[in-house]
């Protein structure tokens, strides 16, 4: 297996996003070891140390940490179109992250009003109240669904036990600026065709998202047997999406 090496800190970049143009990281995991929700088979990060539900505030940084390195970041100059919350793991596991999400936003506002928020989420969290409001404060909620079955989800995303795929649609349809994030995979394990492509689709069809964004592996995966799907693959997708159910799409590669 190979990966790609964990983020050293809690800010990163700015980096040239595919889908966020220039966006500073805020990585709210440990820097020495991977601590998510869900244990995905094309992970860039290699496989989860630690699979949990809601972390541990032991090894995690604190809201006063995560803030001053923020507003540090913010008074240097240089262009950021987004603040992204990502990294070693799943963010919205950190116990503070409303906290965190309320008080980079007034910092943001302050300093760089221009610039957005943005999340790249698993959506393991969006059963929480205070999360959703966290979300809500966000320009670019993008939040992951790559299975419409049960099946799918726990073959590919490989979840903490007893997280099951129907009560994260339930919480996502709960998210009025929902984007959809969606990675899409070949290989012994696939979304693209037959019946895990099929209810993959009308599951993101039937969450009305404001947008969706698909995209397969460019980078080392947790998995070696995970295959890229190729450009004209994606074209396809996001093809008879918008034919078939009038969404929104656009397909990254």
């Amino acid at each position: 297996m190979s990966g790609i090496p964990l983020q050293p800190g809690i800010i990163y970049g700015p980096v040239l996003s595919r889908r966020l143009g220039r966006s500073l990281g805020i990585n709210l995991m440990p820097n020495n070891c991977k601590v998510c929700s869900f244990d995905c088979l094309y992970c860039q990060y290699n496989q989860t140390d630690v699979l949990t539900g809601l972390a541990s505030r032991e090894n995690l940084p604190s809201v006063e940490e995560v803030l001053f390195c923020v507003e540090k970041a913010l008074t240097k100059p240089r262009t950021i179109d987004f603040l992204t919350f990502s990294g070693n793991g799943e963010p919205t596991i950190h116990p503070d992250f409303p906290l965190i999400v309320e008080g980079v936003k007034e910092i943001k506002d302050q300093l760089r009003p221009e610039a957005k928020l943005a999340i790249l989420s698993n959506s393991s969290r969006v059963m929480d109240a205070d999360v959703i409001a966290a979300l809500n404060l966000m320009e670019a909620p993008m939040m992951k669904l790559d299975a419409g079955d049960e099946e799918t989800f726990q073959t590919i995303n490989r979840p903490m036990h007893n997280l099951h795929l129907s009560d994260i649609i339930s919480g996502l349809e709960t998210i009025p600026n929902l984007m959809i994030q969606s990675m899409l995979i070949d290989g012994d394990d696939q979304n693209i065709r037959r019946e895990p492509y099929e209810a993959w689709a009308w599951s993101v069809s039937e969450l009305h998202p404001q947008k969706v964004h698909i995209y397969s592996t460019e980078r080392p995966t947790a998995d070696d047997s995970v295959k890229n799907v190729p450009a004209r693959k994606l074209e396809w997708i996001a093809s008879d999406l918008e034919t078939r159910y009038g969404l929104d799409v656009v397909a990254f590669w």
